[in-house]
């Protein structure tokens, strides 16, 4: 399109207002409006151009149009393009572009702006699809239904534009194109989603492959037309027949061959597949597989049809729904000898020398238990050294054959009998009776093993004692029971017992008493001499230490000997003395303690002592402990204590608490009270000793107006004289003696002295 020369609205603006200067105008104005010339709502096809241009309009605000205005077209929904998108108003104030819809059915619109102008102008268009373009089945493919019957789903397809809009109101066109069915609604329209459905589709009468066909009634459609597959199916069973014969024979237990079989077919002659056939044996045949399905052939049989174990008839019916049974009609045939087998007489006891209560018999039977009626059996003795009535019989109605007599032989142990079915070559014959001789009555008793055992104190024997019983010929005899009972304290398990095949019975277990020394056990059977086992009980293991007498000893003086020494047992879990424990006596508490023979081993009496123990020189408390090799006490060792007692007084001293020498005030006490200690000659406090103290005339007054004061020490051998009042008079010395009753003291009497200045 021509366009005139544009100008941008600055511009435009400048101008006029020059020449507003020279005439004395207002000059141009800015753009106010912006208007549709042309329609805002449109129709139209996708993907083509509108029926008529996009045409604007830009005024001020006086309605001038103005020129050289850029106009901006932009798409705003649904695609497509615009040609110009950018336009200036011509003198009348128009702007003009042409739009090509987008691909998208449904509405679409483009937006004309201007700058300064608030309100922008909307074109609105409401698209719809394209010519048909491509075909694609919806629905209704690859479906199955019976024979003459329609199809579940009916076949649709879906038309589209180039743009895959679908397209409405399009025709198509359904045929059969295979199959020989047929079809209903075959000229079908799209509808808004672009979908068309045949009526219906009915499935052809024989069993395979349909097919329709749906062709688009237009030019350029791609994949047009598209094809349906389905499957015909056999229809419902109708009737069931025999395709094999149905009168058969066979052996008394075998299987009936052929194997019979049914066909299953439709009311159209088709194979039915997938039908149940449920095949049913009487008079006592058998079935084996009995429940079949029809192949894709409607046939069925089942696994094999056993005949019974008589002679007879017997019949197979194969059921089919409703339907009339086939049935198959077989007879039972004789079958030949085929097993010997022990009916009586096996597995019996006796007492050696002794004829069996039950005479040992057979019996003759085919495969299946029918009796066989005058065959011959040879009975004869193979071991054992006894001796039978040796016979041929024949045998019986019930195919038995019954020996004479049979007698075991002298020794204990097993006997046997062989029967042999003449002539039959059968797999159990012959067959063999098995008969056991047993010893006499039991007459000894007498021990095999366990006598003269070491175990510890309530524990087990390492081997269970044990004896063997004999009849009087020697021979062992089994199945008596030999009662085994222990000496007071001891306990046994298994104490009834009962004798094995070699005539030997064991108890259970022996556990000895708690008590250490000699222990028995005696087996008794009735009528014969008790046996006596016996056994020596041993203490076990170290597991507690007694302490023999007081553990808390009379009090002694320093650096004496202790009486009575320290004694203590070592036992075991049941209190039974330990012999050979080691046992070491060490010091707990105390300084200065003499040990001898401080290490000892228990004799068989358990006791340890030790040699001597002499305390030290300290007064106060002395301890000692005695442990024991390989027992942990933790701490509950046996403890022995020992008060140490000062000896005589020995010598006296001014305590540490007091002066010996100080200086007083006249007619007041002396500011430290004169104190004396009293020791032994281990410098050990003694307590109970009896000091006077004494003041000469004219040198005060003691515990309290006294000038003698006689005092016992206490338990630190402290005597005090309580307090001593100086008398008037300066620069005098006064004296204060203290004496301790006793001889030999060293120290004593102790002199105090006071000054008053």
């Amino acid at each position: 399109m021509l366009r005139r020369t544009s100008f941008t609205w600055p511009a435009l603006a400048a101008s006029a207002s020059l020449l507003a200067a020279c005439n004395g105008d207002d000059g141009p104005r800015p753009p106010s409006t912006l208007a549709a010339i042309t329609s805002t709502s449109l129709t139209g096809i996708v993907g083509e151009l509108a029926s008529s241009p996009l045409t604007v309009k830009v005024a001020d605000d006086r309605g001038g149009n103005l020129g050289g205005i850029i106009v901006t077209f932009s798409v705003a929904a649904g695609g497509g393009t615009v040609t110009p998108a950018v336009d200036t108003t011509d003198g009348s104030g128009t702007a003009t572009t042409s739009w090509r819809f987008g691909g998208t059915a449904g509405e679409q619109r483009v937006t004309a702006t201007v700058t300064g102008v608030a309100t922008p102008v909307n074109f609105v268009a409401a698209t719809i699809a394209g010519a048909p373009a491509t075909v694609a089945i919806q629905g209704g493919d690859n479906q199955s239904a019976a024979t003459n019957t329609a199809v579940a789903t009916a076949p649709s397809v879906i038309v589209r534009d180039r743009f895959n809009n679908p397209v409405n109101a399009t025709s198509v066109f359904f045929s059969v194109s295979a199959g020989g069915g047929s079809v209903s609604g075959a000229g079908a329209v799209t509808n808004p989603t672009g979908v068309a459905t045949v009526g219906s589709w009915t499935l052809g009468p024989a069993v395979g492959a349909n097919r329709l066909t749906a062709l688009v009634v237009a030019n350029g459609v791609t994949s047009n037309p598209v094809t349906f597959n389905a499957t015909a199916t056999a229809g419902a069973a109708a009737s069931v027949s025999a395709t094999s014969a149905t009168t058969l024979s066979a052996v008394v237990g075998a299987l009936v061959t052929p194997v019979p079989t049914i066909r299953v077919l439709d009311a159209n002659g088709n194979p039915v597949a997938g039908v149940n056939v449920t095949f049913t044996a009487s008079n006592g045949s058998t079935v084996v597989g009995g429940s079949k399905t029809t192949n894709l052939s409607g046939i069925a049989s089942p696994d094999g049809w056993q005949m019974g174990a008589t002679v007879g008839t017997f019949t197979l019916s194969a059921t089919v729904g409703s339907l009339t049974p086939v049935v198959f009609t077989s007879t039972a045939l004789n079958a030949a000898p085929a097993a010997l087998s022990i009916v009586a007489g096996n597995n019996q006891t006796a007492t050696v020398g002794r004829t069996l209560p039950i005479d040992p018999a057979v019996r003759i039977t085919d495969a299946f238990g029918n009796p066989i009626v005058g065959q011959e059996v040879v009975f004869e003795v193979i071991s054992g050294g006894g001796s039978a009535v040796v016979r041929r019989p024949l045998t019986d109605a019930n195919g038995t054959a019954t020996v004479g007599a049979w007698t075991l032989g002298e020794t204990p142990g097993t006997n046997t009998l062989r029967a042999t079915a003449t002539g039959l070559t059968l797999a159990s014959n012959p067959v063999t009776f098995t008969a056991t001789a047993t010893a006499g009555a039991a007459s000894s008793l007498s021990i095999v093993a366990g006598n003269n055992q070491t175990a510890t104190a309530f524990s087990t024997v390492a081997v269970n004692p044990s004896v063997v019983v004999r009849d009087n010929r020697g021979n062992p005899v089994q199945g008596v029971t030999v009662t085994f009972a222990p000496s007071a304290g001891g306990a046994v398990t298994g104490g009834s017992a009962i004798t094995n095949a070699a005539g030997v019975a064991t108890v259970g277990s022996w556990k000895l008493s708690a008590v250490a020394g000699p222990q028995t056990l005696t087996a008794t059977l009735a009528g014969v001499a008790n046996v006596i086992f016996q056994a020596t009980a041993t203490a076990g293991a170290a597991t507690a230490v007694q302490v023999v007498g007081d553990s808390v000893l009379p009090a002694f003086p320093v650096f004496s000997f202790v009486s009575p020494l320290p004694t203590l047992r070592v036992v075991d879990a049941n209190g039974n003395p330990v012999a050979g424990a080691s046992v070491t006596f060490e010091v707990v508490t105390g300084t200065g303690n003499l040990l001898t023979g401080a290490t000892k081993t228990t004799g068989n009496d358990g006791l340890a002592q030790i040699t001597t123990w002499r305390i030290g020189t300290v007064a106060g408390v002395y301890r000692i402990r005695a442990v024991v090799s390989g027992l942990a006490l933790n701490g509950a060792e046996p403890t022995w204590v020992v008060t140490g007692t000062a000896l005589t007084a020995a010598q006296v001293t001014v305590a540490s608490t007091s002066l010996a020498t100080q200086t007083g005030s006249q007619n007041t006490a002396v500011p430290t009270v004169p104190v004396v200690r009293v020791v032994d000659q281990y410098g050990n406090p003694v307590s109970g000793v009896s000091v006077t103290f004494t003041v000469a005339a004219g040198n005060g007054t003691i515990a309290g107006g006294f000038t003698t004061f006689a005092v016992a020490t206490n338990g630190l051998g402290l005597a005090s004289v309580g307090s001593w009042v100086l008398p008037a008079g300066t620069t005098v010395t006064r004296t204060l003696t203290a004496t301790v009753t006793g001889n030999g003291i060293t120290g004593n009497p102790i002199t105090f002295t006071a000054t008053v200045p």
